[in-house]
């Protein structure tokens, strides 16, 4: 399946996908709830250091998906940290799949933005340059990596948001969270994070 210009692969058999309820992991969710029919494990991490508002976002994320794709062959896998850690976050994921609950684990990961939005964002608001290798925007990586399937990997926000768009689903936008802040700000946004920033240059 090829939806504005990316091939999307859809799974033969359940899949796992991890989903903070940020605006592409939740996009991902959305289109595998409306166009695939095989089971779905939906796995997120919420972590004390967040308030837990991964939590809270995640229902409404998923209550949305469902009413507007009438799917309901999912199962919610919510697990809790003090704080998110990539060992942390691996644990359950990796552990599902050793279990063969699926074969596959899709992620929402997109690319950073040009180096020179990327430093603006950093000047702006204090955040470092974002610099994950896996994140590189001036790299092609592949998609598919073993079990872990990353379509979005070699675009940035600005693709997710004209997917957004193409799929009519701007109302899915507006209960999603990206932001990165620790203070204790519910489920809004600071609007003054490096992740702010980049939701805010993508969406517009």
């Amino acid at each position: 399946m090829i939806i504005c210009d990316v091939e999307f692969e859809l799974p033969e058999s359940p899949v796992g996908i991890l989903c903070s309820g940020g605006a592409d992991s939740s996009l991902l969710l959305y289109l595998l709830m409306k166009y695939s029919d095989q089971p779905i494990h939906i796995l997120t991490l919420s972590n004390a250091k967040k308030h837990f508002s991964n939590s809270l976002i995640i229902n409404y994320v998923i209550g949305y998906c469902i009413k507007n794709t009438n799917n309901h062959n999912i199962v919610l896998h919510n697990w809790f940290a003090t704080e998110q850690t990539n060992k942390e976050l691996e644990r359950l994921p990796l552990q599902m799949l050793a279990n063969k609950t699926f074969k596959t684990l899709y992620i929402g990961d997109t690319c950073y933005p040009p180096d020179e939005i990327n430093q603006k964002f950093a000047d702006e608001t204090g955040d470092v340059f974002q610099n994950i290798e896996a994140r590189n925007p001036n790299k092609i990586r592949p998609t598919k990596i073993g079990p872990i399937y990353t379509p979005y990997t070699n675009y940035d926000k600005r693709k997710i948001a004209e997917i957004y768009r193409h799929e009519n689903i701007m109302d899915l936008f507006s209960y999603t969270r990206s932001c990165e802040s620790v203070n204790d700000i519910g489920i809004s946004h600071c609007g003054n994070c490096w992740w702010c920033k980049e939701r805010e240059w993508a969406f517009n």
